[in-house]
């Protein structure tokens, strides 16, 4: 089965399905796996590309192909994007597993991928909650400034929600709208 966790930068997608992969887990007994659509960004050397908010801006070809190895029981490699390097890697691979849980900004996007999904869960969180969790994120995880981020979400990441993200909502089995914690959310599931 694959679970698929869409929203805007910001929105609580790793938060939300590490607290889905722990509750399966020691609940149903499950091997979970949680995958980022950010080990599917495109290397640096395969498009110059520094819009990281843009569908193009993945790999869906190599994530469609991945996803169709989890679904025929056979291995599934685990990727690894460095923001550092803007380069991506095998870390290993896994086999056997129950549940997938993809999180990122497009697991609906891509109608091959989204065809995958068993079901689609679409986090609708304000704008300024977002951001301001995306700047701190950015800050203690990725070594980007908050000037840099400023210049990112006026310059591109605004509008690539409005125009690509906030779209999927049309698919998603189930949205939510929320203001409270994301740790807060995960009671619902």
């Amino acid at each position: 089965m694959i679970l698929a966790i869409a929203g805007g930068t910001g929105s609580g997608k790793t938060t939300v399905a590490r607290s889905l992969s722990k509750m399966y887990a020691d609940s149903r007994e499950y091997k979970v796996l949680t995958v980022s659509m950010d080990s599917y960004y495109k290397n640096i050397h395969e498009e110059a590309f520094d819009n990281y908010d843009h569908p193009e801006a993945f790999d869906m070809g190599l994530l469609h192909s991945d996803l169709e190895g989890f679904q025929n029981h056979s291995s599934m490699p685990l990727r690894r994007y460095s923001y550092q390097t803007k380069e991506r890697d095998v870390t290993g691979e896994v086999k056997q597993v129950d549940l997938l849980i993809l999180e990122g900004l497009y697991p609906f996007f891509d109608p091959k991928v989204r065809a995958m999904c068993d079901w689609k869960i679409y986090l609708d969180i304000e704008e300024k909650i977002r951001l301001k969790r995306r700047v701190t994120r950015d800050i203690e995880e990725r070594g980007i400034t908050v000037e840099e981020n400023m210049t990112m979400i006026h310059g591109f990441v605004k509008k690539m929600h409005q125009r690509y993200v906030s779209l999927q909502k049309q698919h998603a089995d189930r949205v939510y709208h929320t203001h409270e914690k994301v740790e807060n959310l995960t009671i619902a599931y």
